[in-house]
């Protein structure tokens, strides 16, 4: 009986130890390989970060401190209004020009929006401006301007005449920061 009872008992036990211990423990590994997979894919992911950090980190490196001062200064990361009304001032001045009736309005949303949603990284400020000039400074005024390190879109112009060669000319420019 003895010889019978124990190869039951044994096999008993293995099921057992199989399903009480074996079988859950072997899960636990499972779920542990797949989270290691994970880490590690995520490890290797921040390792090729790292790489691309440190790339556009020399690369940003070997830039002059003249070119990074252009840079700001073509798209600045906040609005210099100021700054933007000095620079055009001295501009003007080059032609015997002087700025009048300075104003400085936030761009319309519907013009933020013809190019895509309000999630941009640039915002845009409208300066608007009056000088008085005789046709031909104006025009170098107005070549200045566009050849200038600072984004400006010219978006209004309107004229008068004046008595002489002189005429008053009404400018409106849009120009650009990061957010």
């Amino acid at each position: 009986m003895i010889r019978l009872a124990t190869p039951i008992i044994l096999v008993i036990v293995a099921f057992g130890l199989f399903f009480g211990y074996i079988d859950p423990t072997y899960k636990q590994i499972r779920e542990l390989r797949a989270k290691e997979k994970t880490y590690d894919e995520a490890l290797n992911q921040s390792r090729e970060l790292q790489k691309v950090r440190d790339s556009l980190l020399s690369r940003y490196n070997t830039f002059s401190k003249q070119d990074l001062d252009r840079l700001k200064k073509l798209l600045p990361d906040h609005v210099d209004n100021v700054r933007l009304i000095l620079d055009i001032d001295s501009i003007a001045s080059k032609y015997n020009m002087r700025t009048r009736n300075v104003t400085i309005s936030k761009a319309s949303s519907e013009d933020a929006n013809v190019i895509g949603s309000n999630q941009s990284e640039v915002d845009s400020v409208v300066l608007s401006f009056s000088v008085t000039a005789t046709y031909d400074n104006f025009i170098k005024f107005i070549k200045d301007l566009e050849s200038s390190l600072r984004i400006v879109d010219l978006v209004g112009l309107s004229f008068s005449a004046t008595e002489g060669e002189a005429f008053n000319f009404n400018i409106s420019i849009k120009t650009y920061w990061l957010k």
